[in-house]
């Protein structure tokens, strides 16, 4: 069977008429492929750098209660729920269950989808699905998604790069290596049965409605095979970040990158709203940008970030398949 994409220059009854034509040939063509990410920029605003203790998670897995040199334990988000990415999927909440179960942390973490032997960034000691609030996955928007998170010891020894990056807030996106296993398309007109019956059963599910009401369809992706995942510069989705990075109490800061040097000593780490600076400070008492002298609160571990128009983006840009 040869290999369809869907034209361009397509919209409306025009486009609905194609899909539901080769509705099988193009489920075929995503089937017999492996998902990888889209360039797509999101700059989520939340991570939290700490050297607190960890405890259990949902999970019932205990990380290690502290880093040994030259490791992290970071929790990342490998995909979000119920958002539609920039190739019309939605995956939903329950499509990960069967790979985690049956697989779990031998679902490596690597760096940029390259599938070698040597690619490890760091051994993974958790992965599960937990619901997190759209504010903590960067969108200014009320309720919550189920993600699919991953704990994971990364590794100065594996990646130095990688180790680096994570441990100076560098890395915020993510995207996991899939193959569909199951999926159906949802298309908003009454002419096309059963797709708009699919498209009323799962639409107000949609996060980012704007996105599916301008084209008029999304594909539903109710089981996966989860492969991998992999710290990425750009994802397809977008509400994928770092959330947590815990560093050895004892490490030195790494100067390497002068402003963003991690934390160090058993002193709480701070980041100044105003310049970004990252810096340790006691746990209590005023403080003040050691940079641009701005006062910064003890507990202030966020930066904030201008807002990215990610909808506009995807009808400016032409995707190759």
């Amino acid at each position: 069977m040869s290999r369809i994409t869907i034209p361009e220059n397509l919209e409306g009854k025009a486009l609905y008429k194609f899909l539901v034509e080769n509705k099988s040939k193009l489920i075929a063509t995503k089937k017999a492929s492996i998902k990888y990410s889209d360039s797509i920029v999101c700059q989520p605003s939340f991570i939290k750098l700490s050297v607190i203790k960890t405890s259990a998670n949902k999970s019932g897995i205990q990380l290690v209660e502290e880093c040994e040199e030259g490791t992290l334990n970071v929790k990342v988000v490998g995909n979000a729920a119920w958002w539609c990415d920039s190739q019309m999927d939605v995956l939903t909440d329950t499509c990960y269950d069967k790979s985690i179960k049956e697989r779990g942390t031998l679902i490596p973490h690597i760096a940029d989808h390259i599938h070698l032997s040597t690619s490890h960034v760091g051994d993974v000691k958790a992965v599960y699905t937990q619901v997190i609030p759209l504010k903590d996955l960067g969108l200014d928007m009320k309720g919550s998604t189920t993600c699919a998170c991953m704990e994971t010891l990364i590794r100065e020894d594996y990646n130095e790069f990688t180790y680096r990056f994570y441990k100076n807030g560098k890395i915020n996106q993510h995207s996991i290596g899939l193959q569909y296993m199951s999926i159906g398309i949802c298309i908003n007109d009454k002419d096309y049965l059963p797709e708009y019956t699919l498209w009323e059963k799962y639409y107000d599910k949609v996060i980012n409605k704007d996105l599916v009401d301008a084209k008029g369809y999304f594909w539903i992706v109710p089981e996966i095979k989860w492969l991998e995942n992999s710290c990425v510069l750009m994802g397809a989705n977008e509400l994928t970040p770092t959330l947590e990075v815990q560093v050895n109490s004892t490490s030195q800061p790494d100067d390497s990158t002068g402003k963003n040097s991690p934390l160090h000593s058993n002193k709480r780490m701070v980041i100044c709203p105003s310049c970004e600076k990252h810096f340790t400070a006691p746990d209590n008492g005023t403080i003040n940008c050691p940079d641009c002298g701005q006062y910064v609160s003890p507990g202030s571990t966020t930066i904030e970030v201008d807002s990215f128009n990610v909808f506009s983006a995807i009808e400016q840009t032409k995707f190759f398949n």
